[in-house]
């Protein structure tokens, strides 16, 4: 089944019901965890946005997601020529989205096998495989092995278990973030959406990588005491290494950038 913007789909309503009750009423990311950890269901539609294909769950997290990517533009927009490192690409829809900018190459990393299925076959739906390039891995600081806790929805997948975890564990490959870097040629635009693993992955990025990172877009979490702890040294790190900071009001992304390369 595809759906365009002009097609009625009741498989559609839950998830824009829960989309206007979190921007019409505020509700919160740990309500908004809690309905997707317990309301989801994997069958998939098809649907036709701005040249792009994007196959997605309608009632899950997915359209919330392709929502804040694709319409409110939460990463921004990727000049053109860049490469770009999707840390946590969940479905594909910024890196999709990436190419559309002429962004010069994608590397996708999604540890989750679910939604890595759908990554890959949207990546292949848009012919755009010469392009981005996908990597069923974690990101860390250094190339190992960890425990994904997954919850019952399609987000929300994490090496830090949040108090009302009800999903399972999944055994993942992490690839150091320095060796994803290391044979990049600069400008590089990095994406960041890792479930609290962005203040290991960030900090632990080496001098000679980090002089080609031009912008990152980064979300941050805070919803335990550990991840709270650690946000005043992301921002130090950024800080000291020449990086301009501004702090979305409607979500919790950094936009960290630099002079083009």
């Amino acid at each position: 089944m595809v759906w365009n913007a002009r097609t009625p789909s009741i498989f559609y309503q839950s998830s824009l019901f829960e989309l206007m009750f979190k921007v019409k009423f505020g509700a919160s990311r740990a309500i908004s965890r809690l309905i997707h950890n317990y309301s989801h269901t994997n069958a998939a539609i098809s649907l036709k946005l701005r040249g792009l294909t994007v196959r997605f769950r309608p009632l899950s997290y997915d359209p919330i997601a392709l929502y804040f990517i694709l319409f409110k533009r939460i990463y921004g927009v990727v000049p053109s020529g860049y490469s770009v490192v999707d840390i946590g690409a969940h479905i594909g829809t910024f890196s999709l989205y990436a190419c559309l900018t002429n962004a010069s190459q994608v590397l996708a990393f999604e540890p989750e096998r679910n939604n890595f299925r759908l990554l890959t076959h949207n990546i292949d739906t848009n012919r755009l495989a010469n392009r981005v390039k996908a990597f069923n891995l974690a990101v860390w600081s250094e190339d190992t092995k960890r425990t994904l806790f997954t919850s019952r929805g399609t987000a929300f997948h994490s090496f830090y278990p949040y108090a009302y975890h009800v999903g399972g564990i999944e055994p993942v490959t992490c690839k150091g973030i320095n060796t994803i870097l290391q044979p990049l040629k600069g400008p590089i635009f990095l994406k960041v959406d890792a479930e609290g693993s962005e203040y290991e992955i960030i900090t632990h990025i080496d001098d000679a990588n980090i002089r080609k990172i031009a912008r990152i877009e980064l979300e941050y979490h805070v919803g335990s005491e550990i991840l709270k702890s650690l946000f005043p040294s992301l921002v130090r790190f950024l800080n000291s290494k020449a990086f301009r900071l501004t702090f979305r009001k409607d979500s919790n992304v950094i936009s960290a950038t630099k002079s083009a390369l």
